[in-house]
């Protein structure tokens, strides 16, 4: 049988042609090298994507608990119990999307385990103060305890959480260095929480929604006319004589029309190259009345030559020039020697923060880089007296003020609603805990209708 088996075997040897055999072997090898290289690729391109996933969630944790950590400080303001339930609920969210994007990261359960514990428990502490403050009842003082001493634990872990992610973010560490990381970081860190066990309140986002929204949010800034604009439009090349008169006509090399923009505010835009300048700007015009809409251009400022003073003043002028009178600068932020300046509107000692216009200015020589006008052009309006008038007295509203609060300076203030809409409020500047904070009180209601922590540095004044 075998010798038989053995006999077939040669036969068919002798039939194969060597040469043959050797290119099908080749081939053979060939097709599975560029399958193993594919297959190699596929995984490496897999690990990257994953990887890039567990980056994002990272990313967005840092977020979420940074939030986290600044609502509890509003909340230790807050005096009302419409702004202490919007803030209850906004802590609510935060932490459980923190809570979601800590548990995605692909570390072993016993390294961030508390860390998403401590969330679930902020989140439940939270959702049973809201339901209690909603119901009709106030924080009591072992309340304001416990959310001191939550925001404290929420310092020190936004800090590990920022530090772990900005190692990971420069390639001091890999993701397969990150168990050992928290492992070392977090373990001396305390975030229990000693309060009560809520256990595990029923809750659907859609009811949080409701809470925190006089309605669902909405972008309608995007679906009104314009108030700042009438019903005359121009030509394209009415445009260009605008913007030879903004920037004055001796000053201007080149102006290029590039094409119009058309929506629920229709615009031109332009090239502008001007004389001893090497960079264009980008002009937007309302095809309405010819305002600068937005303005953009790009080069590296390597220096900075003027002071903040300087910069806010040819800001002005230049606003001026182009039609915007009746501001006041507000905040600014300095960037790569770039000042970014926010004026808002200033009318009969109020403040119009609804009326935003933004101003970026080089630092090297004064030169106005950029401009965005949108708040101005959709909500600069002549108001109506009545609506300026407060009914309610400053001390009547400094009374719904935190009695900690050292206030510094207090003045009348339009800001803006969720819903685009706006409200007259008193505006005080106060300091609580060495911390300066914008806290708006509705000159109609006496209603808390928001509060912002000032941050202060030398990159700028800024709110959050």
């Amino acid at each position: 049988m075998l010798e038989k088996l053995e006999i077939k075997i040669n036969k068919l040897k002798k039939k194969v042609n060597k040469k043959y055999l050797g290119v099908f072997l080749f081939m053979l090898f060939g097709a599975m090298s560029i399958f193993a290289m594919e297959m190699l690729n596929n995984f490496k391109r897999q690990k990257d994507m994953t990887q890039n996933f567990y980056t994002k969630a990272m990313y967005e944790t840092v977020g979420y608990i940074k939030n986290v950590e600044l609502e509890l400080t509003k909340l230790k303001l807050a005096t009302t119990p419409k702004y202490t339930t919007t803030t209850l609920a906004t802590i609510w969210r935060e932490t459980n999307l923190a809570k979601e994007n800590i548990e995605s990261l692909p570390t072993a359960q016993n390294v961030l385990s508390k860390v998403a514990n401590y969330l679930a428990q902020v989140s439940d502490f939270s959702y049973s103060l809201m339901k209690n403050v909603a119901s009709g009842n106030t924080l009591t003082q072992k309340d304001y305890e416990n959310v001191n001493y939550i925001q404290e634990n929420s310092v020190e872990l936004s800090k590990i959480i920022q530090n772990i992610y900005e190692e990971l973010n420069s390639g001091k560490i890999k993701w397969d260095e990150v168990e050992k990381l928290t492992n070392e970081k977090l373990n001396n860190l305390d975030i229990s929480i000693e309060v009560s066990n809520f256990g595990k309140l029923e809750k659907a986002f859609q009811e949080y929604e409701g809470l925190i929204y006089d309605g669902a949010y909405s972008n309608h800034i995007l679906n009104i006319k314009p108030k700042w604009l009438s019903d005359k439009e121009i030509s394209n090349e009415e445009g260009i004589e605008k913007i030879k008169k903004y920037f004055k006509k001796e000053n201007i090399e080149n102006i290029e029309f590039k094409r119009e923009i058309n929506g629920n505010l229709n615009l031109y835009k332009y090239e502008v190259k001007l004389k001893n300048i090497e960079d264009k700007k980008q002009i937007e015009l309302t095809k309405n009345d010819g305002k600068i809409y937005l303005m953009i251009s790009d080069r590296k400022v390597l220096s900075q030559n003027i002071d903040i003073d300087e910069a806010k003043r040819k800001a002005i002028e230049f606003l001026n020039n182009i039609g915007i009178y009746d501001i006041k600068d507000t905040y600014y932020g300095i960037l790569d020697n770039m000042i970014t300046i926010n004026f808002a509107g200033y009318e009969n000692n109020i403040v119009m923060y609804t009326d935003l216009i933004k101003a970026k200015v080089a630092l090297d020589n004064g030169e106005i880089m950029c401009v965005e006008s949108q708040g101005y052009i959709f909500n600069k309006r002549q108001r109506e007296k009545e609506e300026l008038i407060p009914l309610i007295s400053i001390d009547e509203a400094k009374d719904k003020l935190n009695k900690n609060l050292d206030i510094k300076a207090s003045n009348l203030a339009i800001i803006p609603t969720d819903s685009k809409g706006e409200i007259l409020t008193y505006e005080f500047i106060g300091i609580i805990d060495e911390k300066e904070y914008l806290i708006y009180i509705n000159a109609k209601t006496g209603e808390e209708e928001n509060i912002l922590l000032v941050v202060d540095n030398k990159n700028g004044k800024l709110t959050m």
